[in-house]
């Protein structure tokens, strides 16, 4: 798969085995940001390409996923002999994509970089699009530029040795796409949920495939989110506030989920979708949150609130959210906290 980027078009190649890595070895200049987690794990077959290279391995948690990190990081890829040469090779999920792609664009100008992204979630979303992000001083998201790697490896073996809400999330954000593409294609991932949930690797690469094809669409429209690109952030202003909420008990996908939910709820209120409809969109997604894992308390008070409205697309008096309607997903300007409420009040339920 071909992605056009006006920073330089980039590929992404499907794996079910490490072959991968040969192509790895040849290159020179290498410096690894490994998840800790995921390096243990397959340690066997990453040391065969990073024991001769520098690395630093990466506890990737949202709480690292910030300018001192990356900085700390830079402090050791500094003292290679390499300079603009550097390859950065980032393995693991969306955090580490996330600190690697800020520090290749940002040391000496910028620097070639690789992704191979190691959980469900990033294979079927973020790994592509070009985005790198970090958090600052409580805002999520708030420092960060577009600068895709040059190359993506996708390996579907890394999938088999994630958790299973983290396997969920991932699961979360090809139902988003799904649903963003139309009914029909909902129906289908829909239909698809008993083998994605015994994580059938067939039927996984299919949905992975899909799910990144249409983001490929999305974002060779609109690279640098100035307006289409925006509905991809269905799901996501709920999300990522029930995230902070919950201090981040709360994985990124199966906020999204949750947010999906609050979401085609206002939908619902609003009259732009059907109680039949609801019903469809609300009980496929519900199959894929993790029982247990959302407590109530996450939306109580004015805490949820008063984080949604840290969001950088808050105007000060209503919130800007993506709403399913019709056959598809637009942007509304326009929600107000009463909806917001009501809304979460009838998911809580």
């Amino acid at each position: 798969m071909i992605i056009k980027s006006y920073v330089g078009d980039y590929k992404a190649d499907f794996f079910s085995d490490f072959s991968f890595l040969n192509e790895l070895k040849e290159k020179k200049n290498k410096f690894f940001i490994l998840d800790k987690q995921v390096f243990l794990i397959y340690k066997a077959e990453l040391l065969s390409v990073i024991q001769e290279s520098s690395y630093y391995l990466l506890d990737a948690i949202e709480q690292n996923k910030n300018i001192d990190t990356a900085l700390e990081i830079i402090r050791q890829m500094v003292e290679m002999d390499s300079k603009r040469n550097t390859l950065l090779v980032a393995i693991g999920g969306g955090i580490v994509q996330d600190v690697s792609a800020f520090i290749a664009n940002v040391l000496y100008r910028g620097i070639s970089w690789i992704l191979i992204p190691t959980t469900l979630l990033a294979q079927t979303d973020s790994c592509i699009g070009s985005k790198s992000s970090l958090n600052f001083k409580g805002y999520k998201n708030l420092l960060g530029y577009f600068y895709p790697p040059m190359q993506i490896y996708i390996n579907t073996k890394f999938i088999h040795t994630l958790d299973r809400k983290d396997y969920l999330s991932g699961l979360g954000e090809i139902m988003k796409c799904a649903i963003m593409a139309g009914y029909e294609s909902f129906l289908s991932t829909s239909q698809n949920m008993g083998a994605l949930l015994e994580c059938n690797e067939d039927v996984l690469l299919d949905e992975i495939t899909k799910a990144l094809c249409f983001k490929k669409q999305v974002i060779e429209m609109d690279e640098f989110d100035r307006d289409y690109r925006n509905i991809m952030n269905f799901g996501h202003t709920f999300g990522h506030a029930l995230e902070a909420a919950s201090d981040y008990a709360v994985p990124h996908g199966q906020g999204v989920s949750i947010g999906m939910l609050i979401a085609n709820q206002i939908s619902f209120q609003r009259g732009y979708i059907s109680e039949r409809m609801i019903e469809e969109l609300n009980g496929a997604i519900e199959r894929i949150i993790t029982p247990g894992l959302i407590e109530k308390e996450y939306f109580s008070g004015e805490k949820y609130l008063e984080i949604m409205k840290k969001d950088k697309k808050y105007t000060g008096k209503l919130h800007t959210c993506i709403l399913f309607e019709g056959d598809g997903v637009k942007r509304h300007s326009d929600i107000r906290d009463e909806e917001i409420v009501s809304a979460i009040e009838k998911i809580c339920r």
